[in-house]
């Protein structure tokens, strides 16, 4: 098993809470991360999915390097990673 730590900023910090711990199995991407997360906090569920599928417009950090959301289904975690959730960005 493997233990991922989950941040979120932003509206996702007031929607989900700054920090969660979600437990994958061994070899799972940072996308069964993310489903694994939003299992166990349903606000997570709609904002970061849309169809089954990650929304393109959340920001995905993964080890302070961001990711697509094309590439969240790719990249294996590995035990003490971390996955940083941003809202999009919108403003003048």
């Amino acid at each position: 098993m493997t233990e991922v730590t989950i941040l979120a900023f932003a509206k996702f910090r007031e929607l989900f809470g700054e920090k969660n711990i979600v437990t994958t199995d061994s070899n799972a991407t940072i996308l069964a991360a993310l489903e694994r997360f939003a299992q166990t906090v349903p606000a997570a569920c709609g904002e970061l999915f849309e169809e089954n599928r990650l929304r393109g417009h959340v920001i995905i950090m993964h080890n302070r390097e961001r990711i697509d959301a094309e590439e969240a289904g790719e990249i294996i975690v590995r035990d003490g990673d971390e996955i940083v959730l941003y809202p999009p960005v919108s403003g003048g």
